[in-house]
């Protein structure tokens, strides 16, 4: 019976791990890491046509501008590049960058208002200045 009592102290003793061999595995992405890295990529593309574009009142750039903000704001994480699997694949906080995102435009918006002066147009018809659209 001595031995079963010994057995029955190392089933419920606790396996001891060092933080390293715990993380050695999740670390380990080599299999991952070409699609992280296009996961990257295209979050890139997204806010920079975000970024770039978000003045733009019509055309291409509009458009560009309306993609990535859809993009970003989709809530779905059905799709494997979704915003949302590509946040939490990389380690970001969707909610978190949405926030940070809205603020910027909410102050770009608020700028640009702001700044806004009619722009005259380069041929004078009946002496009026033309508000830009």
């Amino acid at each position: 019976m001595e031995w079963q009592s010994a057995d029955l102290k190392s089933f419920f003793a606790p396996l001891v791990l060092t933080p390293e061999q715990y993380y050695d595995d999740r670390r380990n992405d080599s299999a991952l890491r070409p699609i992280k890295r296009l996961m990257l990529a295209i979050l890139e593309d997204a806010l920079s046509c975000f970024h770039k574009h978000a003045t733009a009142e019509k055309g291409a750039r509009r458009l560009m501008y309306r993609e990535a903000e859809q993009w970003l704001c989709c809530e779905s994480r059905d799709a494997l590049f979704s915003f949302g699997t590509v946040c939490e694949t990389l380690g970001i906080d969707p909610d978190y960058l949405r926030s940070g995102l809205r603020q910027w435009r909410a102050k770009q918006s608020a700028d640009e208002s702001e700044h806004r002066v009619g722009r005259r147009s380069p041929v004078m018809r009946s002496a009026s200045i033309s508000s830009g659209s």
